[in-house]
């Protein structure tokens, strides 16, 4: 602070006295000159403070920029008039073109000794990368504002990256530069680039493209041997927040081409915003991912309910910076209620709808694991199917507008107890939607990639301990979706629900496991089978190779979104259910595990156990 304020001071003596030579054409009057040491003396006194108040000592002028060089010109303006009031109430002349001088010479000067520092240190920045191996030599696909954000906070760390440009599809800015660094040409110039430029690090940096694209994309980029970092999109950052920080490796996700999902936003947010909303299983993989999606709609309060403290505390914390982060330019009165609770507690679930009074449920909360449901039928049956009656009793006595069930394709034709325990929750939407005001709909989709469980993560782990990637069958298929594809539909299935639809997302075409623990191989880097072996283990209890959407494919309608159908309602009877349910709780309590199944045969007669195929 010291130097660069003996350093204003330099300055502006000379300035003052240059501003006074020109116009005098250098040739000072002997009043002048003898007065000029007064003048200099009032004028940089003011000046520094005016500098001082302004904070223009507290600024880092090594990330100067135009912002800076505008509070530059505002500090000289305001210290230059300041100076010419005083000489002026102290009766001292001074020429008009020596302050019109003067001012011009404090910003040339000012300006440029920040904006030279900057330059420098630059210079003497990629001076050092060229010599220092460990830089990154980064390439950058996507110059808009993503790819412009992602320079400037590589340039704040330079000891770890060096930018060696751009690639950019759009045609307008390939040839042209930013910041000095160069678009080099389109997506096709991949593999060129990364060997005439040595580059050994490639960002993808276009969170706003659709998912075809960032597979092209992903591709040719992954092809290149480089390592690879993705932005991510949008649809999976809250509050659209790009930075260097949100740069993650390549996944699988990115490669399998899934369609985009296009939303009907006013719609979702006339069926969220302002309202009361609660998630039941709030810190799993899926509601986890429905309150980042709802808090965006700007719900009056979100409560989210889940067993486990960790996973709600973490949650938690990301919700809470989102909402400070919104509070700088669009404050948000959401507030977030987190309680432990079992949907299995009729008395707990009482008093949390006493407390809250929620308008919307989503119900995320129940046991998924196939194989360890048909160990523990009994367990599965308490939570998924009563805890799913419990909750909906509580919506119903304090009358909740809309009740979505979060179902599994699982559910379809079931040979396992999970699938069929979700197929009996699907009945008991149907039926409570019946007899009751409230809106009671299911919503029913693949696997999700990544969650909680599923094959991905399981197959990350196996390549990280060295292999083998075990799968069940070379034939096995399953439909998939990431996160927030699924609960963006979620959403937009609960806002078009009248009540008792099953909703099925259009999950596209199914994905063969083996296929897939082949294209994990390779982004780790290795080739399947040579290097890392694949063993099929055969088919686990419960599991089908194939899985099914519907009973009936002609059995769908339409909805008001392509990728939402709705299957044909089907009509039950309440009174028998209720009985159905009884015997089922009684078994629950005095019965065997076969015993269980066996009346989960009647409630489900498509249910065919994996030891009667």
């Amino acid at each position: 602070m010291m130097v660069l304020m003996f350093l204003d001071i330099m300055i502006f003596f000379i300035s003052y006295y240059f501003a006074f030579l020109l116009r005098y054409n250098f040739e000072l009057p002997s009043g002048v000159f003898w007065n000029l040491g007064i003048y200099l003396g009032i004028a940089i006194y003011i000046k520094i403070l005016v500098f001082v108040a302004a904070d223009m000592y507290n600024t880092l002028w090594r990330y100067a920029s135009i912002q800076e060089l505008g509070r530059i010109i505002v500090a000289v303006f305001l210290g230059n008039v300041l100076a010419s009031l005083m000489f002026f109430s102290l009766h001292m002349w001074i020429p008009g073109s020596v302050v019109v001088l003067n001012f011009m010479l404090d910003v040339i000067l000012i300006g440029g000794s920040r904006i030279s520092y900057r330059v420098v240190r630059r210079l003497n920045m990629r001076k050092r990368d060229a010599m220092n191996a460990n830089i990154e030599r980064t390439l950058v696909f996507g110059a808009g504002e993503a790819g412009v954000q992602i320079l400037k906070d590589m340039l704040i760390s330079p000891n770890a990256y060096k930018v060696v440009g751009f690639l950019d599809d759009d045609p307008t800015k390939q040839g042209k530069k930013i910041n000095g660094y160069p678009i080099f040409g389109n997506r096709h110039l991949f593999k060129e680039i990364v060997e005439s430029c040595q580059v050994n690090l490639i960002i993808i940096a276009c969170p706003s493209a659709n998912n075809k694209t960032i597979k092209e994309v992903a591709e040719l980029a992954k092809n290149t041997g480089a390592t690879v970092k993705i932005l991510p999109v949008f649809s999976e950052i809250l509050n659209y927040d790009v930075s260097l920080s949100r740069l993650r490796d390549l996944q699988i996700e990115d490669l399998l081409n899934r369609d985009e999902v296009v939303l009907d936003k006013n719609q979702i947010s006339a069926f969220i915003n302002n309202k009361v909303v609660m998630v039941t299983g709030g810190g799993g993989s899926i509601g986890s991912e429905l309150c980042r999606q709802i808090i965006q709609y700007r719900p009056k309060n979100i409560i989210i309910v889940d067993i486990y403290e960790n996973s709600l505390y973490y949650l938690e914390l990301e919700l809470e910076r989102y909402l400070k982060k919104q509070a700088e330019d669009n404050p948000m009165d959401t507030t977030i209620d987190l309680e432990i609770a079992s949907v299995r507690d009729k008395a707990r679930l009482k008093e949390l709808f006493e407390t809250y009074r929620p308008q919307v449920v989503f119900h995320a909360a129940a046991h998924k694991h196939v194989p360890l449901m048909e160990k523990t039928p009994k367990e599965a049956v308490k939570n998924n199917i009563m805890g799913t009656r419990n909750l909906l009793d509580a919506c119903v006595a304090f009358d909740v507008e809309k009740f979505v069930q979060i179902s599994t394709d699982k559910a379809v034709k079931p040979t396992n107890v999970m699938g069929t325990t979700k197929r009996v929750c699907e009945i008991l939407v149907q039926t409570y939607n019946e007899v009751n005001g409230t809106d009671f709909v299911a919503v029913r989709f693949g696997n999700v990639l990544g969650s909680n469980g599923s094959v991905i993560p399981i197959f990350k782990e196996q390549i990280a301990q060295g292999g083998p990637i075990t799968v069940t069958h070379k034939n096995i298929e399953r439909f998939f979706m990431t996160i927030p594809e699924a609960t963006q539909l979620v959403l937009q299935a609960g806002s078009i629900a009248n009540g008792g639809e099953i909703f099925v997302l259009d999950m596209g075409e199914p994905v063969k496991i083996l296929e897939l623990a082949e294209k994990m191989i390779l982004l780790s880097g290795f080739e399947p089978y040579t290097e890392m072996p694949i063993v099929f283990s055969g088919l686990r209890p419960g599991e089908k190779l194939y899985e099914e959407l519907s009973y009936d494919l002609k059995a769908f309608d339409c909805s008001q979104h392509k990728d939402i159908f709705i299957e044909k309602l089907q009509h039950f009877e309440k009174p028998w259910i209720d009985d159905q349910l009884s015997i089922l709780c009684d078994i629950i309590e005095n019965g065997t595990d076969q015993d269980v199944i066996n009346q989960l045969q009647v409630l489900v007669p498509d249910y065919v156990p994996t030891t009667n195929l």
